[in-house]
C-alpha cells in the first residue's frame, strides 16, 4: 500500500467515524474551501489579464507616438561627433540621459561601431537617448536584444551602435 492510499484509507476511516452531522459540516466546509480557492483564482486570473491589458494599451500609445514622429526624425539633419570617438560619445550621453548608472560596458565594434550593454535601465530613457544619438551624432541601431526585468518599465539590452 502506497504512502496516499494509506493517507486516503485514514481520511476515510476518520470521516466515517463522524456523526452525521458532523459529516454534513466536513462537507459544508470542504465545498466552501473549494469555492473560495475557485473564486480566488479566477480574482488573480482577471487581475493579470487587466494588468495586461493596461500595459498592452501603454505599449500601443507609444508605438503610435514613434510612428507619428518617424518621418518627422528622419527629416532632420544628422550631424557628427565631432571626432570624438564611439565610446566617449557614449559615454557623456548616458550621463546627460540618466542611464549611466545602468550602462555596464561600451566596447568598441570596429571605426565605425560600439557595442553597448544596459542593466535595470528605463525603457522610456534608454529610446529617448537612441534618438538622441540619431538626431545629434548620427549613430544607429544597428542590432538591439531587450529583456524585461521584474521591475516595470525597466529592461537589459545589447545594442551594436554604428556611425552615420
Amino acid at each position: 500500500m502506497s504512502a496516499l492510499d494509506e493517507a486516503r484509507a485514514r481520511l476515510l476511516a476518520w470521516y466515517g467515524a463522524l456523526e452525521p452531522r458532523e459529516q454534513t459540516v466536513v462537507r459544508g466546509g470542504a465545498i466552501a474551501a473549494a469555492v473560495l480557492i475557485v473564486v480566488g483564482g479566477f480574482l488573480q486570473l482577471h487581475a493579470a489579464v487587466a494588468r495586461a491589458e493596461q500595459r498592452l494599451a501603454s505599449e500601443r500609445a507609444d508605438l503610435a507616438y514613434l510612428q507619428s514622429v518617424r518621418d518627422e526624425v528622419r527629416a532632420m539633419p544628422v550631424p557628427q561627433g565631432g571626432g570624438q570617438s564611439l565610446v566617449t560619445i557614449v559615454d557623456r550621453t548616458t550621463r546627460d540621459g540618466g542611464i549611466a548608472a545602468n550602462l555596464r560596458g561600451a566596447d568598441p565594434g570596429g571605426s565605425n561601431s560600439v557595442r553597448v550593454r544596459f542593466e535595470g535601465a528605463s525603457f522610456t530613457l534608454l529610446v529617448q537617448w537612441l534618438v538622441r544619438l540619431g538626431r545629434e551624432y548620427g549613430l544607429a541601431v544597428q542590432s538591439a536584444t531587450f529583456e524585461r526585468t521584474e521591475a516595470a518599465g525597466r529592461v537589459n539590452a545589447n545594442l551594436t551602435l554604428v556611425g552615420g
